[in-house]
């Protein structure tokens, strides 16, 4: 995934790198195989698609839990 730092606030726009990969299966593939849960773009409509949404509210341990599951 990739991001803009000046695009970023509460929440994070993030482009999935993989072209052959629609944002929903990006997702469930974050949850069944990391159990980490991500908004898929594409329900905010059809420009959405290729991006995920990542929510920053959260606290900072549960921030780098999901960041090293990532890892």
């Amino acid at each position: 995934m990739t991001y803009d730092k000046n695009s970023t606030g509460m929440f994070v726009w993030a482009k999935i790198n993989s072209p052959d990969t629609s944002s929903m299966e990006f997702v469930d593939n974050l949850l069944y195989s990391k159990e980490i849960f991500i908004t898929p773009g594409s329900i905010f409509g059809t420009n959405g698609e290729g991006y995920v949404r990542l929510s920053l509210c959260l606290n900072q341990d549960k921030l780098n839990e999901a960041l090293n599951k990532l890892l």
